[in-house]
């Protein structure tokens, strides 16, 4: 019987194909099915609304289409794309306080990727559980940003993937999303670009003052739980030494020993504070200090010019403990 019905149509070849050809006209369905079923009697039973709204779902566009929304997978991209959307399109973060490399999408969340105008990520080197979803998505409605090859990593090894920690990298970043967004919204294209232009002389003139306030620890043995923070802190010429790298949270024997007696420093972990690292400080001879990286303390209205004087404001409040520490640089 479903078969007739959907013959005049040039169905019945199929689920997608009858929703495809049958233009979407529920009405003509039911009233097919309706014919076959009761032809001499107004009187429907209650089966037909179930089949009615089978029609409708049926009827519905097999895929998704693109909402307003973009989608970010961590919220220091999200600072990023408020520079340049400017509350003019909805941000989701989907990533908030989990870990990005071992992060894996709800249903929920699932949906809202397929639904997205714009995706913007850094990569599977960093959120790599997120990478299967991913690739069943369109290529022109997702942004990888660890495919540009212009971000700087002075001062940062090759597997240290916390770009937007370095302002002109947030700059960088930031004019890939407002490229990105002027190719979806041409209508719009020259305000995003001339927003990412002036986000980039900001960045600039931030980065020099990122530079400044820690030029003066250079010499400082700067040492972090894992290799998060050579971009905060590489651009003013400071060495991090992690104790892991990558997803890898666990600290090495021989890492531990190689920094044995490195000197008065500070050793650095993420927030929020915890005894373990606090303890390893201490046997490391290391004052202790906490870094947000991923902007979970900052307030709702937080910009990320907020989240570089944060991490800045963190870092002094270990650094200047150690005697002296503003002026070695000039001693040396």
């Amino acid at each position: 019987m479903f078969r007739r019905c959907c013959e005049p149509v040039g169905l019945g070849v199929g689920q997608s194909g009858w929703r495809l050809k049958a233009g979407c006209d529920y009405i003509a369905v039911l009233r097919c099915h309706l014919s076959s079923m009761f032809p001499s009697t107004r009187i429907f039973p209650l089966s037909v609304l179930a089949l009615f709204g089978f029609c409708l779902l049926a009827c519905g566009d097999p895929k998704p289409s693109p909402g307003g929304e973009l989608v970010v997978s961590v919220r220091p991209l999200a600072l990023i794309a408020q520079e340049i959307t400017k509350g003019e399109i909805p941000i989701r973060i989907l990533i908030e306080g989990r870990d990005p490399h071992h992060y894996a999408p709800s249903i929920p969340e699932r949906a809202a990727l397929e639904r997205a105008l714009l995706i913007v990520w850094l990569g599977p080197q960093m959120e790599g559980v997120m990478a299967g979803q991913m690739a069943s998505l369109p290529a022109e409605r997702q942004l990888q940003l660890l495919t540009n090859s212009t971000f700087e990593y002075q001062g940062a090894s090759a597997a240290d993937m916390h770009l937007w920690l370095r302002p002109r990298n947030a700059a960088i970043a930031a004019a890939q999303i407002a490229e990105r967004l002027a190719q979806l919204r041409p209508q719009s294209a020259e305000l995003y670009r001339r927003r990412a232009r002036d986000f980039s002389r900001s960045m600039a003139n931030l980065q020099k003052v990122l530079d400044r306030a820690l030029w003066g620890y250079r010499n400082v043995p700067i040492v972090v739980t894992h290799d998060a923070y050579g971009h905060f802190f590489g651009s003013a010429g400071i060495e991090t030494r992690a104790l892991a790298y990558g997803s890898d949270r666990g600290y090495g024997a021989r890492a531990m020993l190689d920094l044995s007696g490195a000197g008065e420093g500070c050793l650095f972990g993420d927030v929020p504070e915890n005894a373990r690292d606090r303890q390893l400080a201490r046997h490391l001879g290391l004052h202790y200090g906490t870094l947000d990286s991923l902007g979970a303390q900052l307030g709702p209205d937080a910009s990320y010019r907020d989240l570089i004087e944060s991490l800045l404001a963190q870092a002094r409040g270990c650094l200047s403990r150690i005697p002296d520490a503003s002026t070695r640089g000039s001693r040396n």
